[in-house]
């Protein structure tokens, strides 16, 4: 017997009227988006701060000849001024410098475990609400199993077990982040697989894996976008936090939590010290949230009808 091979469903006139479609969505969107002045004030703010960590460090470190372990007892606790913009603390390190790489961590692991989250949850919950079954069960049970147990007693262990550098932190909160995106794209994906288009490719013969990367992937990109914003404002928190119980990335390396929970410390000496870095937690968490609004608010048709 031959062997079949699947059939070319790209040049159906109903899967080129699909497409047409889809792209039309998304430029609606895109307008929708770019004249939402408040998320677009704040995707600036974000713009912004995240150049400024990436980029900014070796321009700092020439401009105002500073540097970030460069330590002076002389100069501890210096007010804002000229050559320090941001001060120093209690090592007489210059404070805008150590912002500017902490927030190249902090952001960094912002973006990295929410990609990494959003990969596995996209994934589990496409073929658990699309396979159903025996899958759907087993993969519904995994998931519940870990929301049963509270995160933040399996970052404590994890942190205890492995040492806590960014790489871990990226791999831990990745790892443990997935979970409710999962659950989202399982239940948008039940919605999906009963509409004519889905059932159209079915009957036409498309095999499963067809059907989920061509058909159900797209239509779930919008939710997992905007669970990606918001899972990345979450996990900034969560490092923080973490920094502030001691288990999150050590000093001498900042980040922006690290720093802030050192600096409470000193807050009679330098209260400066905590405003930096509790200002740009709050900006960059802040901008993620409303961007994520931004986006669920243009991604989502009914919303305009």
């Amino acid at each position: 017997m031959p062997a079949t091979t699947p059939p070319d469903l790209s040049e159906s006139p109903v899967m080129q009227e699909g497409r047409d479609a889809a792209r039309s969505l998304w430029r609606d969107a895109l307008r929708r988006f770019v004249h939402d002045r408040v998320s677009m004030l704040a995707l600036a703010v974000l713009l912004i701060i995240t150049l400024a960590c990436f980029l900014g460090p070796p321009i700092v470190e020439s401009v105002l000849h500073v540097d970030i372990s460069r330590t002076s007892v002389a100069n501890r606790y210096v007010s804002p001024n000229s050559t320090h913009l941001l001060g120093t603390d209690q090592l007489g390190r210059d404070q805008l410098i150590r912002l500017l790489y902490g927030g190249r961590i902090s952001l960094g692991i912002a973006y990295l475990a929410s990609a990494f989250s959003i990969t596995i949850g996209v994934a589990i919950g496409i073929v658990a609400g699309y396979m159903g079954g025996a899958v759907d069960d087993l993969l519904v049970w995994f998931i519940n199993t870990l929301r049963s147990i509270p995160a933040l007693f399996l970052l404590l262990i994890a942190t205890t077990i492995w040492s806590p550098s960014p790489q871990v932190l990226i791999a831990l909160l990745g790892f443990l982040g997935w979970i409710e995106t999962s659950r989202l794209i399982r239940g948008q994906v039940i919605v999906q697989k009963r509409r004519d288009y889905v059932l159209a490719a079915q009957a036409v013969g498309a095999s499963q894996r067809y059907v989920m990367v061509h058909h159900i992937f797209p239509n779930v990109i919008p939710i997992a976008i905007i669970s990606l914003t918001i899972s990345a404002g979450a996990l900034i928190l969560a490092e923080s936090g973490l920094s502030f119980l001691g288990l999150g990335v050590q000093p001498p390396t900042p980040t922006w939590g690290n720093m802030l929970s050192s600096a409470r410390d000193y807050f009679f000496r330098g209260a400066y010290l905590v405003v930096s870095p509790g200002a740009l937690i709050t900006a960059t968490v802040l901008c993620f949230y409303l961007i994520g609004d931004g986006l669920r608010d243009a991604l989502d048709p009914r919303a305009h009808h």
